[in-house]
């Protein structure tokens, strides 16, 4: 906008909509054996989203509020239990349930979000957080003044940021969907301990997101 006096006032707002991420029952890193623990449909593949889950589910169709609900469900009623292809073996005799257990060859139990007291879960106080909604609202202020009938002065002041919102989960930086319970994953981050996941100043003078910066500007043209 200009105003009167050559003064300028330009305003650039951002307001952009949770994230989402594929809710995905973790394997064990080494490959073997990894369709008797987590191929849930059978087809060779392994890691599988969450049996009852689409991909991007989480803060689509389900968000933190209802992710303990999910995780325990799945625990009471498909985890250390055999998988299609462990089926395969049980159904022709080759093993049994309990041999599979023994080995470590059905799907795993996942934990919980904080605060849970099972066993091999972490505890830390705090629930779990969502994708947050990325808020920055630029300001730029300029005064433009020509003397001589030919040298222009424009000096200005940019504030990005301007009321020093807090995001979190920009990319790259966002919380995954490997149900593993650690830090910066969905089932384990809480407001407590995302500090990493919060969008820094980045490079130079502007970084999308970040907390609230200046920069100072003087344009001369003759």
């Amino acid at each position: 906008m200009d105003l009167r006096g050559g003064f300028q006032v330009g305003i650039m707002s951002h307001f952009y909509s949770p994230l989402s991420t594929t809710l995905t029952v973790p394997n064990t890193g080494n490959g073997a054996g990894e369709i008797f623990r987590t191929d849930f449909t059978g087809d060779g593949s392994v890691q599988d989203p969450l049996p009852g889950t689409k991909l991007g589910a989480f803060d689509r169709s389900v968000n933190a509020a209802g992710l303990t609900n999910l995780i325990s469900n799945y625990n009471a009623t498909q985890a250390n239990q055999a998988t299609p292809a462990g089926k395969v073996l049980i159904a022709n005799g080759i093993m049994t349930l309990a041999q599979l257990q023994a080995l470590g060859g059905v799907s795993p139990a996942i934990c919980p979000p904080p605060p849970t007291s099972q066993a091999g879960c972490s505890n830390s106080p705090g629930s779990q957080v969502d994708f947050g909604w990325l808020r920055a609202t630029d300001l730029r202020l300029a005064w433009r003044h020509t003397f001589m009938d030919r040298y222009t002065i424009e000096p200005s002041v940019g504030i990005y940021n301007l009321f020093n919102f807090a995001n979190f989960n920009l990319l790259p930086s966002v919380m995954t969907g490997l149900l593993n319970g650690n830090a910066q994953s969905v089932n384990g981050t809480t407001q407590s301990t995302q500090g990493s996941l919060r969008v820094g100043n980045g490079t130079g003078v502007y970084s999308l997101g970040s907390p609230r910066q200046l920069e100072f500007g003087l344009r001369l043209t003759f």
